[in-house]
């Protein structure tokens, strides 16, 4: 594939018992498009994204990594780095006192304020959270009263304060809370719906807030040509997602990805079409206007390494595939193809676009971790940072 393109145009202690979702049976609302349900027995795509991830705001840059001795769950630790815009070096910013060895996913608000939550891991029951004002400098505790979905999007924090977790309980369950995160309660209109057959959903994987902080959540759906992303309006689930165009028009369909930056939401979805599976980046504008790229067809060897969403709402993610290596796309806009970035350096565990339009990979050998740049207008990757971060093995935090 060919070269970089430009930028593509414009995301506590006391709980609640959590409202259980039931979305194989509550998610309801509009689709855009006709068409009978898919078979019962239709899969959704296979594809998953691991927690290494990434997100770029305008205020900022933030990438989850695991280090460590990742073969071994005890003594895989996973770590928080930030980066403001006009600073030369990313920072370490683990929240610090709680087991990560289950994972972290992060989101920011336009304004740059983050929240951090902690995948359960040994016997966990509940995911601590940690929210931070100052680019992670000083950390708020908190916690979500049940065990977060384990996805990068498990957790959306929006203007004003105002958060939703996606927790693992049943089917999925959505909890939401507002300023300082320490009362969480379930989210209002989460009923069962009349049209919940024409998505025919499955379990989500990602919430986001919306700019103007409407609730979206991401599933699978085994509708054909469905994407199936959902909304809270008049005191019920709708149907928001967009119905896939042309040869994918019969394609069941996962979102992978769903996170907000700026007045654009991004979702990266996985379509499953007999014989292919493609990655698509999809945009929802303020006004709730859908629009797409063309799929990225994936071979049967490929698995998704690590994912990022950048300032602009692009998508990037990391790919291996068996012999062939790593590999690196960016979406280059609606109705345009992939395009492949420069091979990252071997090794490349998670990768962040930043806000100058450039690049950073990241490598990991235990506790020792390199930073590569390829810069906006750049063909090679260069060393830019090293870091070694404390890590106590044998320990759970």
């Amino acid at each position: 594939m060919s070269g970089r393109p430009g930028r593509v145009p414009g995301l506590a202690c006391a709980g609640a018992l959590a409202l259980t979702l039931a979305l194989a049976v509550a998610l309801c609302g509009q689709v855009a498009g006709g068409g009978a349900p898919a078979a019962a027995s239709t899969p959704v795509p296979t594809v998953r994204v691991p927690l290494a991830a990434a997100l770029t705001t305008p205020t900022g840059s933030w990438v989850v990594v695991a280090m460590g001795q990742k073969r071994q769950p005890l003594n895989t630790f996973w770590e928080l780095f930030s980066r403001a815009p006009a600073a030369a070096k990313w920072k370490l910013v683990t929240p610090a006192g709680v087991a990560d060895n289950g994972g972290l996913t992060v989101s920011v608000t336009s304004a740059g304020s983050a929240i951090v939550g902690f995948e359960p891991s040994q016997l966990l029951r509940f995911s601590p959270t940690a929210r931070s004002g100052d680019d992670g400098a000083t950390w708020d505790a908190g916690l979500v009263p049940d065990a977060l979905v384990a996805a990068p999007d498990a957790l959306a924090v929006g203007s004003g304060g105002t958060a939703v977790a996606l927790v693992r309980h049943g089917d999925g369950e959505v909890l939401t809370a507002d300023g300082p995160l320490m009362d969480w309660r379930p989210l209002a209109g989460g009923g069962p719906g009349a049209a919940a057959a024409r998505c025919d959903s499955s379990a989500p994987d990602a919430v986001a807030l919306s700019a103007s902080n409407s609730v979206l959540l991401g599933t699978g759906c085994r509708r054909p040509g469905q994407v199936g992303v959902f909304t809270v309006a008049g005191g019920r689930w709708q149907l928001v997602g967009p119905s896939l165009r042309g040869s994918w028009a019969q394609a069941t369909t996962h979102v992978l990805r769903l996170a907000t930056s700026g007045s654009t939401t991004s979702a990266l979805v996985a379509a499953a079409r007999p014989g292919r599976t493609g990655l698509l980046g999809l945009f929802r504008s303020a006004t709730g206007t859908w629009t797409e790229t063309l799929p990225f067809v994936l071979s049967r060897a490929t698995t998704v390494v690590a994912s990022a969403i950048g300032a602009s709402g692009q998508e990037v993610v990391l790919l291996h595939d068996g012999g062939a290596g790593d590999a690196l796309e960016e979406t280059a806009g609606p109705d345009h193809a992939w395009v492949e970035l420069p091979r990252p350096p071997a090794g490349t565990a998670a990768v962040a676009p930043l806000a100058n339009g450039g690049f950073d990979a990241f490598t990991v050998a235990g506790e020792r971790l390199r930073v590569y740049t390829l810069a906006p207008s750049g063909g090679t990757w260069t060393l830019s940072q090293q870091m070694t971060v404390p890590i106590a093995y044998g320990t759970s935090s």
